[in-house]
């Protein structure tokens, strides 16, 4: 080997060590956080495009996706066992009740809830002395179930019997088997329910103006991690304008997640669509309408000043930096 091969060839193995500790160096630099979502469900898409799609990674975050329960969520986020958790129903009740907790950003800004019924079933009030699977007591499914009984002058409790039933497959299985008449569910289980002769009553959406999910966070890291917050808050934003832009792809990253066929999912994702929201911005009066829901539901009689539940500043610099306000 001549000289000339022989520097040739030190030169590109230097060239190549330090690529490699770059990269290894950006492996390191990658900070890891937990985001607790309480099922496999197209509500929560958002947050897994912005993992599979590299947004978080391209702010430094290295995310895993938590299946947790919304009811024991927030607990987990105190615990710092969870650093995010999207989860409106227990977010919004705990910031009232006075936790150190906020909400930073909504992924879904429209209810993307459905009732499923059985054929005989044609409005609402054909359900007075029904029961009605819900997922827990406390839940945002919960949370609208009364809103809409509610609104249609029955009472929960009363009229109608609330029944905790699991996840969607849960449901949909509890009223196979009898033991409930109906169900508030998300998409794909429309499509599912009318393969076994049931049909959709109502959406949410078209009834109840409420946001359904929401990025929660502690006082605490609002207070220590602010630039992460704010860049959780951009790749999320990110991953919202991804899902509306790349519909397709989009379709095949919750096909994959969710185990669906591509018809199934694409079905599931256009009735999905119209709830995620364009740019994570959390207004007023969906904050006062989430509160006011709250206060309802627990007959509390008291104001709630919104900075007691949500803090907005990181979610404002983060749009201004993204050149979306």
């Amino acid at each position: 080997m001549t000289i000339q091969k022989r520097h040739a060839l030190r030169s590109a193995l230097m060239i190549l060590a330090l690529i490699w500790a770059a990269a290894a160096a950006d492996i390191h630099a990658q900070e890891r956080i937990r985001i607790g979502i309480s099922t496999a469900s197209l509500g929560f898409l958002p947050t897994v495009v912005a993992e599979r799609k590299g947004f978080y990674a391209k702010y430094g975050l290295m995310p895993e996706h938590v299946q947790i329960a919304c009811a024991i969520a927030t607990n987990a986020l105190l615990s710092d066992d969870l650093d995010y958790a999207v989860c409106t129903g227990p977010g919004i009740s705990g910031a009232i009740k006075g936790l150190p907790i906020k909400l930073v950003m909504t992924t879904q800004d429209k209810l993307g809830y459905l009732l499923l019924v059985k054929p005989n079933v044609q409005k609402l009030v054909d359900l007075r002395g029904k029961t009605i699977g819900i997922s827990t007591f406390g839940s945002q499914a919960y949370l609208t179930t009364v809103t809409l009984f509610r609104r249609s002058g029955m009472e929960p409790g009363k009229d109608v019997n609330l029944m905790p039933a699991g996840d969607n497959s849960a449901r949909l299985a509890a009223m196979d088997a009898g033991k409930i008449d109906a169900a508030i569910l998300s998409s794909p289980f429309d499509i599912f329910g009318a393969k076994k002769g049931y049909k959709v009553l109502l959406w949410s959406r078209d009834h109840v103006p409420l946001t359904q999910n929401v990025i929660v966070v502690t006082d605490k890291k609002l207070k220590q991690s602010p630039e992460q917050v704010k860049r959780t808050i951009k790749g999320s934003i990110e991953a919202l304008k991804f899902i509306r832009e790349h519909q397709e792809e989009s379709i095949g990253i919750a096909a994959k997640w969710l185990k669906l066929d591509s018809a199934t999912a694409r079905a599931a994702f256009e009735n999905y669509l119209p709830c995620y929201s364009a740019d994570g911005s959390l207004p007023d009066q969906a904050l006062k309408d989430l509160i006011q829901y709250e206060l309802d539901r627990s007959s509390l009689k008291k104001e709630i000043p919104l900075s007691q539940v949500a803090s907005r500043d990181l979610l404002q610099q983060a749009q201004r930096e993204l050149s979306l306000k």
